[in-house]
């Protein structure tokens, strides 16, 4: 264990209430031993051949690896798993879904622009987010992701403010997009957000709209590539307890540096209640 702790930062109105625990490891052997979670956010290495800090990102047995990990997260999973990742990883997740009989519930695109370039191609500029609910019933907040509605900010309709919901709806499949809200996209250049070494750091605001939808304080999340350590500087903020797992010494100790500092972008908030889908 590289960290362990049951506060957060000092200005963390939470910080009594969650814990968070760094574990350094392969998943695939730690997460048997640790229980249930309610929330499992998963964003592995792509396999590209990307020298990461401390772990090059190169693997033969890739597919066989996805599967088992995939198997061993689903079996922690009492509420929701979150399968993040580009076009190539999907088709792995697919298959793990397959042979799981996973129920998949939803299946969003992340859209960003900054970073990308080339003129051989097309220009990818999403990853995919694939969401699967282990029962029938699940934590459904969505008065918590709410953004606002076009028949407010771009068509002027006044009726659109007496309804429920007062201008504003849910995000749509696509996120990153001008209809979607403010845009968010890669953490890149001098972003506060940035730390050394993870090319492909994921925004807080992006682990804030999934965790504040399917979670409520105090439930427990686990992230097996703790990466960056996004989902648990994240957690954290809005008084989740997580676990997050790394086979690099190197990142889980900027983990735990991150976590000492807390998150940048993320505000607690006032939670209402959630229902039950």
């Amino acid at each position: 264990m590289i960290y362990s702790s049951n506060t957060g930062p000092d200005n963390d109105p939470f910080s009594n209430t969650c814990s968070v625990e760094v574990l350094q490891g392969d998943c695939r052997e730690l997460v048997p031993n640790l229980g249930e979670f309610k929330f499992i956010f998963a964003d592995p290495p792509f396999n590209i051949d990307q020298d990461y800090v401390g772990y090059s990102d190169h693997r033969d047995d890739y597919p066989e690896v996805t599967a088992q990990w995939v198997a061993t997260c689903w079996d922690a999973c009492d509420g929701i798993m979150v399968l993040h990742g580009p076009d190539d990883l999907v088709q792995h997740y697919l298959r793990a879904e397959h042979e799981l009989g996973m129920k998949r519930i939803a299946w969003l695109n992340w859209h960003f622009r900054f970073g990308q370039c080339g003129r051989s191609n097309w220009i990818n500029a999403r990853c995919h987010c694939l969401i699967y609910a282990r029962h029938k019933k699940w934590t459904w907040n969505p008065d918590e992701v709410l953004v606002d509605s076009d028949r407010a900010t771009t068509y002027g309709d006044k009726r659109i403010h007496e309804t429920e919901n007062g201008g504003q709806r849910l995000p749509g499949t696509i996120w990153g997009v001008p209809s979607d809200g403010p845009y968010w996209g890669r953490v890149q250049g001098n972003s506060k957000e940035r730390r050394k070494g993870h090319p492909n750091q994921l925004p807080e605001v992006y682990l804030e709209r999934l965790i504040r939808a399917y979670t409520n304080p105090g439930d427990r999340i686990l992230d097996p590539f703790a990466g960056s350590g996004t989902t648990a500087v994240v957690a954290q903020a809005l008084g989740r307890s997580c676990v997050t797992i790394d086979i690099s010494k190197q990142s889980c100790e900027s983990v735990k540096e991150r976590l000492e500092k807390g998150a940048v972008r993320v505000q607690p908030e006032p939670r209402s209640d959630s229902v039950q889908n």
